[in-house]
């Protein structure tokens, strides 16, 4: 006979139950969002430090990573768009794999792989050798971002978890900041250990990432129901304060009917056309920020210390969007918003010649996840228990991410220094993303909760209701939700 606790009689209303609500959802937040901040920050710095080599010692005649390695013309486009075809088709199933094995297990796995490719990188002598680390690295990073945003669903209500999200996403824009100051760093290391600059890059950010992997597995907590830095009473109102639309360590690892229910659904496919749009320019971004600041005639260290201001201010503008997203429990006003800022930063790439007005630009288009992270807690709401969200945040970000396959050639060097393509077809792809997002917003409503009911958390009386009732509605709420 499962023990009755004092909250179960409590109205979600009161200040007591809010108050230990609040209690625990601070305890979640300093125990996990610490560890998976810095896990997404090594991870981006990892996957796209490809960008900060290539232009790493330029200035230094046969030392950079272009000469060395002679990537001329498309090869560098290549070389970023031949890790995306391997994580797009290994990214898809991860999230199943993460259910089965536990969040901590899995997680490690990953950090731990691609820790190991990204400093056997170093020993690349030969374009070939690259291409197939950049292969390997996309098998081994596969998984990871939608692993984290899945899991974040086990923990938070879906009117929490926009800022969460924002705040593991924001990483990147740390990343972004720490790997220009890391690169201009090392850029004067080039030639110490008879190795260049780009090598050192590569060990020195390879290393981190094996050890937060190894620690991961071991302090992660997996669900709410086993959390021992939880007492027993913590654990049932931590998983109890989600309601029964959130994903569980109880659900089926693989329930069938509900994975083709969801894949088949016009929203899954909605929402993944959208974000593959988002992720043109999160992916132009990420890998040619370095090379678009280059181009505005900064040269060497400075260039690479240049891309530091604009992902600062990204970083705080992707949590006060999301944060405010999430107080007044709206989701796509703030999607929209995200989208027009960016829009605009491309729009000052694409028409505007002077230097300030182009670098205002780039600050402008380092937000695209202001509208990405708000989009991605709208996305969790409109599916329910732990297969249907595996498969909306794991399926739609596979498909997204075969942006990144597109985005490489979307900035040939031969159109350079305004790069005209690249910032019209970007600035066109985030206006069909807005286009969505209205559609989306004209279908499903504005409201960050799922789309049965308000997420009231039933009060659960120490005589409980009938077993029926609950049944019945359960089988009400699915019939709505429609994954």
């Amino acid at each position: 006979m499962s023990e009755v606790y004092d909250w179960q009689s409590w109205d979600p209303a009161s200040p007591e139950y809010q108050a230990m609500e609040k209690r625990i959802v601070r305890k979640q937040d300093w125990r996990i969002m610490p560890l998976i901040c810095l896990a997404y920050l090594l991870n981006y710095l990892d996957r796209t430090n490809l960008g900060n080599a290539r232009t790493l010692n330029s200035d230094k005649p046969g030392e950079s990573l272009v000469e060395v390695l002679s990537l001329k013309g498309e090869k560098y486009n290549l070389v970023v768009a031949i890790f995306f075809i391997p994580y797009v088709l290994f990214e898809f199933p991860s999230n199943l794999a993460l259910k089965y094995f536990t969040p901590s297990k899995w997680i490690a796995r990953i950090m731990v792989s691609w820790s190991i490719v990204t400093i056997c990188t170093a020993a690349v002598s030969t374009y070939g050798g690259l291409i197939v680390c950049r292969i390997f690295l996309g098998i081994m990073e596969a998984g990871f971002f939608p692993g984290v945003i899945m899991y974040l669903c086990f923990w938070y209500k879906t009117s929490e978890r926009a800022t969460r999200m924002s705040i593991f996403s924001a990483s990147v824009a740390v990343s972004g900041a720490f790997g220009g100051l890391i690169a201009t760093g090392v850029s004067y290391m080039s030639g110490k250990g008879g190795l260049y600059g780009w090598q050192w890059l590569f060990i020195l950010e390879g290393i981190p990432a094996f050890i937060v992997g190894i620690i991961i597995y071991f302090y992660l907590p997996d669900f709410p129901s086993t959390a021992k830095f939880l007492t027993a009473e913590e654990r049932a109102f931590a998983a109890h304060r989600l309601g029964p639309s959130a994903p569980k360590k109880e659900d089926k690892h693989f329930d069938k009917k509900a994975a083709i229910d969801c894949f088949c659904s016009w929203q899954f496919w909605a929402f993944a056309l959208c974000y593959f749009a988002m992720t043109n320019s999160l992916n132009a971004f990420g890998y040619f920020a370095p090379t678009i600041v280059a181009s505005l005639g900064f040269k060497g260290a400075i260039s690479q210390l240049m891309t530091v201001p604009p992902n600062a201010f990204a970083f705080f503008v992707i949590i006060g969007n999301s944060w405010h997203s999430d107080r007044t429990k709206e989701r796509p006003m703030h999607i929209t918003a995200g989208i027009i800022f960016v829009m605009i930063g491309y729009l000052l790439l694409a028409t505007v010649k002077n230097l300030a007005g182009r670098y205002i630009g780039v600050f402008m288009i380092a937000c695209t996840n202001a509208a990405v992270i708000p989009f991605l807690a709208y996305r969790t709401a409109t599916v329910s228990g732990a297969t249907s969200t595996a498969i909306a945040t794991g399926g739609v970000i596979a498909i997204a991410n075969l942006a990144g396959i597109v985005a490489p050639f979307l900035f040939p060097s031969n159109t350079s220094p305004y790069y005209r393509m690249g910032n019209w077809t970007c600035f066109s792809l985030m206006g069909f993303a807005l286009v969505i997002v209205l559609f989306l917003w004209f279908m499903l409503g504005s409201s960050s909760e799922y789309r049965d009911a308000e997420d009231v958390v039933e009060v659960v009386s120490v005589s409980n209701a009938s077993q029926s009732d609950k049944t019945s509605s359960k089988a009400a709420r699915d019939e709505d939700l429609k994954v």
